[in-house]
């Protein structure tokens, strides 16, 4: 077994339809060390944030984070999805209220389990 403390979402742009961002590869475990997201644009913007289990499809039974409104200028720092672990095809998906106006980034440690 091995473990690495990696960037699971280098900083991107958080779309407007909600997207997996990440998702755990096979034998791998990740947990959710940080996640922050960042309003770049110039208006409040709300961002919902996803735990998605293999399979499934972001969406109200999958949310952790719903309509958080981050304003102009600010960095927010999720508590919701801290400590969490993604399951081999498990992934953290997003959607913000309006394109181009978050940015998000997530790290976290992987579990090579063998």
């Amino acid at each position: 077994m091995s473990v690495q403390p990696v960037a699971l979402i280098p900083a991107q742009a958080v779309p407007s339809a909600a997207a997996a961002l990440y998702t755990a590869p096979g034998g791998v475990i990740a947990r959710i060390d940080s996640l922050g997201v960042c309003n770049v644009g110039a208006v409040p913007v709300s961002v919902t944030l996803y735990l998605v289990p293999a399979g499934k499809v972001a969406g109200p039974g999958t949310a952790t984070t719903f309509g958080q409104t981050i304003l102009p200028g600010q960095t927010w720092n999720s508590p919701n999805e801290i400590g969490r672990v993604l399951q081999p095809g498990d992934a953290i998906a997003a959607q913000a209220s309006a394109a181009g106006a978050l940015t998000i980034s997530a790290g976290g440690l992987l579990v090579t389990v063998s």
